[in-house]
């Protein structure tokens, strides 16, 4: 009798080591898997937000760099012309999987469109040969406007960020 109430306390122990340790390991992969989706998704967002920021860097870049070099030159036909072969575009490599791109894309938008006033002014500074301060005063109030949508999408960016 007391040989075999060793054993069945003995089979009992090996029974709740062996279920203990199946279940252990469903549950370490399941939380392995939410934890890889959640990084995954987190290189997805910094990925997206590295390439917005670099492309709104280099456009601000280029026309403050334009508007100087037309100061100099005063030729802007030619200055134009860089400008469209240099503009970088945005990608549109996320999609609303990842992060709600609804407030990123309306701030991308006003970029663009304020890039566009910068294009037309610097296409009217070649075709003018008045009001060429005026148009130079336009294209700096864009250039600081693209700045504050440049910031503050930068800042948006950045919480969405600390959320994750």
């Amino acid at each position: 009798m007391v040989d075999s109430s060793i054993l069945i306390t003995t089979l009992i122990g090996m029974l709740g080591v062996v279920i203990g340790a199946i279940i252990s390991n469903y549950f370490n992969q399941k939380i392995a898997a939410k934890s890889a989706r959640r990084g995954l998704i987190f290189n997805k967002k910094i990925e997206y937000f590295e390439s917005i920021i670099e492309t709104l860097r280099n456009n601000l870049r280029l026309y403050r760099n334009s508007l100087k070099e037309y100061k100099k030159t005063r030729k802007a036909k030619k200055i134009l012309k860089k400008m469209k072969a240099d503009r970088k575009k945005f990608d549109v490599k996320n999609s609303q999987i990842y992060l709600d791109t609804r407030t990123i894309s309306k701030k991308i938008r006003q970029f663009v469109l304020n890039e566009k006033t910068i294009f037309k002014s610097f296409e009217n500074l070649s075709k003018n040969k008045e009001d060429k301060e005026i148009l130079i005063k336009i294209i700096k109030e864009n250039i600081k406007n693209l700045e504050k949508i440049s910031n503050s999408l930068v800042d948006y960016m950045r919480n969405e960020i600390e959320k994750s």
